[in-house]
């Protein structure tokens, strides 16, 4: 009877940890996902090194690239839907389908292994779901972004992630405005500290937005 009991026990322990890694599953801000996975900065800068196909799109406007980006990235603007910047130049020419034009063009094979970005991970599964549904079929969404967000305890309260003594938006300076601390943000150029720059390659970005880039590399 022990057994028994032992192994309905263990069975249904089984059933609890499934139910749990299913709910598990998706992206920080609970959008619906299409796309293959999630995947973090460091998983994702380490399949760049290995120069196996790997695509690193970078979804932000052109304004939010040129203020820095991964070396590797293309720069193709997703339209953002809300948000203070949604009427910019870059989100004004670059609609869903022409997205998905730009990436088609460049990356016509659907099983390229294509990873996007965004600034702190919205933009992005919106981008991947396109693409998804498009018929890519190795899409992942960097859960973090570019800069992130930053990271709370388990009460909710922001934490010095980097421990120098300042919090993001919450520690004052000595006009008490909010300080800034991008170490204490969780995406690639935050807490992860991955290399970034400002350098614009021509070839990496749209071409008809090429102008607004404040300089691009011969």
């Amino acid at each position: 009877m022990k057994r028994f009991a032992l192994s309905g026990f263990l069975a249904a322990m089984c059933t609890v940890m499934a139910v749990s890694a299913a709910h598990a599953e998706g992206n920080r801000y609970g959008f619906p996902r299409a796309y293959k996975a999630d995947i973090s900065p460091a998983a994702t800068y380490t399949a760049l090194q290995r120069e196996d196909g790997t695509v690193l799109v970078d979804v932000r406007s052109v304004e939010e690239y040129a203020g820095g980006h991964p070396e590797q990235s293309f720069n193709i603007p997703f339209p953002r839907i809300a948000g203070k910047d949604k009427d910019d130049a870059a989100y004004r020419e670059m609609s869903e389908s022409d997205f998905l034009a730009e990436i088609s063009a460049r990356f016509p094979d659907r099983s390229t292994p294509i990873v996007t970005m965004c600034q702190s991970g919205g933009r992005s599964v919106m981008a991947a779901n396109v693409l998804a549904k498009a018929g890519y079929t190795n899409v992942q969404s960097m859960w973090t972004g570019y800069l992130g967000r930053t990271l709370t305890d388990v009460k909710g309260a922001p934490v010095d992630l980097n421990g120098n003594g300042i919090i993001d938006g919450v520690t004052l300076d000595d006009n008490g405005k909010p300080m800034s601390d991008p170490g204490d943000l969780d995406g690639w150029a935050g807490f992860n500290q991955l290399p970034t720059t400002t350098a614009i390659d021509a070839a990496h970005v749209v071409e008809r937005l090429r102008a607004l880039y404040p300089k691009l590399a011969p």
